[in-house]
């Protein structure tokens, strides 16, 4: 087997193991994203019609030629009753010597302009892996929840059973059975609710990657497996996470870009008032048709050849310059707003994550002793229930509580996840 075949089938293999049974990773749902997303799509469209804008921009000084024919019946009805027909042919050309230094500046606002979109449509990419990583930990933390909902279903039933049992054996009360049964439909909701918030995240991430409802979807984590955030790296200094992110945020480069994109507009605009030179060239001929039989001739000598050199200077022109002028400057002035807003919100942004990795970080710990905590009480609810010193309300009050532990549990472990991923992003870690 030569060696081209090896590399395809070993690419081959590392997709059907990457997308095997319908199960997507979190590199392999980025890499869709990326590959797939209608909102980068449109954003490489503009980047087509901004390489369109500058080869505009580039034929505002080339040389243009046009031909013509013009064909004209007339007739002068006070001199004679007959209509006369006149055949004009030419060819003309002009080509700008000088037009201020306008088109120069046009290419190259044309030119920043490109580079800014091309910035943007990576910022586009960078917010879609955001709603990527945001849907993808929301399902993760929806599946577990899920399982502890499915969990507590079968543990409900499995007592109501043994409840039943001994309900009509006569050791518990009608009250005490009732309860049991309550309880099976209490965790049934509570499982309902979860698997629509399972299949909501799915949803929401599926559309993300672009995949068609039919296709077998699921997704695997090893994140899940995290324990503790005392197995995860230490989070870097809030100044060295703000500096990183400032330098390669894309969305900020573009709007720095854009700045001077809109400088060079300004330019532009003022240029109106500015002195053209044209040269200009023109070769035509004719002839009237029943004027003469000679059609040849009055082609031949009727031919005339031309050269001109225009030049304008403007005077007044209503204000229009002016109008233009400070457009151009007001446009300036705006894309220098969006540019502090950008690093004002980034700045924000990453603040926030830095607080809520922290934080959550802080809630796990807290979560992992009071879910243990929880796990120890319920041990002595079931003696103190089986010796009859508990009632079975306040035995199922501290299944409850141990149940809203392990959420309280989850949402934390996966808001810290989510954070850190989030910030992983803002420093380029998952380019």
């Amino acid at each position: 087997m030569d060696k081209t075949k090896v590399i395809v089938l070993g690419i081959f293999a590392m997709v059907s193991a990457l997308y095997a049974d319908g199960t997507w990773t979190l590199e392999a749902c980025l890499k869709q994203a990326r590959q797939k997303s209608l909102s980068l799509e449109s954003a490489k469209l503009r980047e087509q019609k901004a390489d369109i804008s500058i080869k505009q921009a580039k034929t505002g000084n080339r040389p243009t030629v046009n031909a013509s024919i013009q064909n004209t019946l007339y007739d002068h009805p006070f001199i004679d009753q007959e209509d006369h027909y006149r055949l004009n042919l030419g060819i003309s050309g002009s080509y700008t010597l000088w037009d201020g230094g306008a088109t120069s500046l046009n290419v190259e606002a044309s030119q920043l302009s490109k580079e800014a979109v091309a910035l943007a449509t990576r910022q586009t990419e960078r917010t879609v892996q955001e709603n990527v990583l945001n849907a993808y930990m929301s399902l993760l933390a929806a599946s577990e929840n899920l399982r502890t909902a499915d969990a507590s279903v079968a543990l409900a039933q499995a007592e109501f059973e043994n409840y039943s049992k001994l309900f009509e054996a006569g050791s518990i009360t009608k009250k005490d059975h009732t309860q049991s049964q309550s309880n099976v439909l209490q965790k049934q909701v509570a499982q309902l609710s979860a698997q629509l918030a399972v299949s909501s995240a799915k949803t929401t991430l599926r559309q993300l990657l672009e995949l068609p409802d039919s296709e077998d979807f699921d997704v695997s984590a090893p994140e899940g497996n995290i324990e503790s955030p005392d197995s995860l790296p230490p989070l870097p200094e809030l100044a060295e996470l703000q500096k990183n992110a400032k330098e390669i945020h894309p969305g900020l480069k573009s709007d720095s870009v854009s700045v001077k994109a809109a400088k060079k507009t300004t330019e532009v605009a003022g240029k109106g008032s500015s002195i053209t030179v044209t040269l200009g060239a023109n070769s035509s001929t004719g002839l009237q048709a029943w004027e003469s039989g000679a059609y040849k001739d009055q082609l031949k000598y009727g031919w005339q050849n031309s050269i001109s050199l225009g030049i304008n200077i403007p005077i007044i022109d209503g204000g229009s310059t002016t109008n233009k002028v400070l457009q151009a400057q007001v446009s300036e002035a705006e894309s220098q707003v969006a540019m502090q807003e950008t690093a004002k919100n980034l700045e924000n942004n990453i603040e926030k994550l830095y607080l809520n990795a922290l934080n959550a970080d802080m809630q796990w710990k807290a979560a992992i002793l009071q879910v243990q905590a929880e796990q120890e009480a319920l041990l002595v609810a079931e003696e103190q229930r089986n010796a009859g010193a508990l009632t079975y309300t306040d035995y199922l009050g501290q299944k409850n509580s141990l149940e809203s532990a392990q959420i309280t549990l989850v949402k934390a472990k996966y808001t810290s996840l989510l954070a850190r991923k989030l910030l992983d992003l803002y420093q380029g870690a998952l380019d």
